[in-house]
């Protein structure tokens, strides 16, 4: 929907850009616990059926949240694993 501007539901082209402002706290998502970093979504909706997609904004700032968080989900290895049998 955000690049075809056709809603996936009801093929409708009639869709709807809402650009996201960091100052706009429903246009937001914490990315730490004191919310002092942000993503910021950007909104597709259609006029017609009201679908709507979410997309975030990425910046460097969430590239780097982003970047933490795969590491940190990264499996852990052991010191066996290290050893072949």
């Amino acid at each position: 929907m955000r690049h075809s501007r056709i809603c996936p539901k009801c093929q409708s082209s009639n869709v709807i850009e809402v650009e996201g402002s960091s100052m706009n706290q429903h246009q937001r998502i914490p990315l730490n616990v004191w919310s002092l970093k942000n993503a910021v979504l950007d909104r597709y909706i259609c006029a017609d059926c009201g679908y709507t997609e979410e997309y975030v904004q990425l910046t460097s700032s969430f590239q780097k949240w982003a970047d933490k968080k795969l590491v940190d989900q990264l499996p852990r290895r052991s010191k066996d694993d290290d050893h072949f049998v």
